[in-house]
């Protein structure tokens, strides 16, 4: 797909998605895919990390369901009252640069960890169609969940208690 149309793509299908919203069960827990990722403050995240439970959320800054469910996310991990991590990854790819990311999380005062999907890669192995898409991971490193469309409060609070 060339990259100018994937903003537009991407929100199309949010839009699509927001109407009917989407969540699934694994019948059989996936292995999700490994990933070694930059973050936004220059580290090194793994993906998903070892022997954690995780949420992955899938957003860009120009998806407004995104922009509803992000201070959530914050909310959450400032509350830190969970053994579950939440790592939200970027779509750099979609966005104006990095710079612009930065920019916003600063503006909005976010806290949890962002994993900047530069190239694509991510997108490509968590089989990324829209957004925001959101996975649950177990300890052993398998998709339990996923979520296609924004999340509630309430829905990410039952994840972080699974």
């Amino acid at each position: 797909m060339n990259r100018k149309y994937l903003p537009a793509s991407l929100l199309m299908m949010t839009l699509l998605l927001l109407l009917i919203g989407s969540e699934a069960e694994a019948k059989e827990p996936v292995k999700a895919p490994r990933i070694e990722a930059p973050t936004l403050t220059g580290e090194t995240q793994m993906i998903p990390p070892k022997g954690k439970k995780t949420i992955l959320h899938f957003w860009t800054t120009w998806c407004p369901s995104c922009k509803m469910e992000l201070p959530v996310f914050d909310q959450i991990v400032k509350e830190n009252q969970s053994d579950v991590d939440i790592l939200t990854v970027n779509l750099l790819g979609a966005e104006q640069s990095k710079h612009a990311v930065a920019q916003f999380v600063k503006d909005k005062k976010f806290t949890f960890p962002v994993v900047l999907d530069e190239r694509g890669d991510m997108m490509k192995k968590y089989q990324i169609i829209t957004i925001p898409t959101t996975f649950l991971i177990n300890e052993k490193g398998e998709i339990v969940k996923n979520h296609v469309g924004p999340l509630t409060k309430k829905q990410i609070k039952e994840w972080t208690n699974f």
